[in-house]
């Protein structure tokens, strides 16, 4: 083999191995674009979830936030509701005193048990009424009274309290409930 046959042997085989070292480049480089491109693929998803699983989170914190001053706002609502009905009870109570004849006075008198009574509280209007009721008492007028009495024994170990507004008082617990649910069926 001459000179220039063994420079042209040469020339192909480094020729060969150029091309074989470009191709095996090319081929390691398309491998590493890929697996670049399946990591960023990789980790695009994983911020993804990490988004998902944290909107979640701050919609369902949000929904009970809004939730939970709903109920606020319910509760304050019907804590004035439940004032208001109240004071209009209140303010009924003295449509409820029979002031012709002071028959409500009288059955509300007829509640207390047999004792000396001294004292007699009533509304400025069952002064008289009462005066008849409890002849040996001491009648008093009290403007805060819408019906019924107060009794207090001559000791003053005994005070029986039998007044609308006690009634009242006594029963709100009960009536409140049943007005609201009233209430809840007049509104559409």
């Amino acid at each position: 083999m001459g000179q220039d046959e063994l420079l042209a042997a040469l020339r192909r085989k480094g020729e060969e191995q150029a091309r074989a070292i470009r191709t095996n480049e090319a081929a390691e480089t398309d491998a590493v674009r890929h697996a670049t491109a399946a990591r960023c693929d990789e980790l695009r998803q994983a911020h993804e979830r990490r988004c998902a699983a944290a909107g979640a989170e701050r919609r369902h914190q949000i929904m009970a936030d809004a939730l939970r001053q709903a109920a606020l706002i319910r509760l304050r609502g019907e804590h004035d509701l439940a004032l208001r009905l109240r004071q209009r009870a209140g303010a009924c109570l003295g449509g409820l005193r029979d002031t012709g004849a002071g028959t409500r006075l009288a059955e509300l008198a007829e509640e207390l048990p047999r004792a000396d009574w001294a004292t007699i509280r009533v509304a400025p209007c069952d002064t008289a009424p009462a005066a008849d009721l409890f002849p040996s008492a001491t009648i008093e007028a009290d403007p805060a009274i819408s019906g019924g009495l107060v009794a207090v024994t001559g000791d003053g170990s005994l005070t029986v309290v039998n007044t609308l507004e006690s009634r009242l008082e006594k029963g709100w617990s009960d009536l409140l409930p049943e007005l609201v649910a009233e209430l809840r069926g007049l509104v559409p």
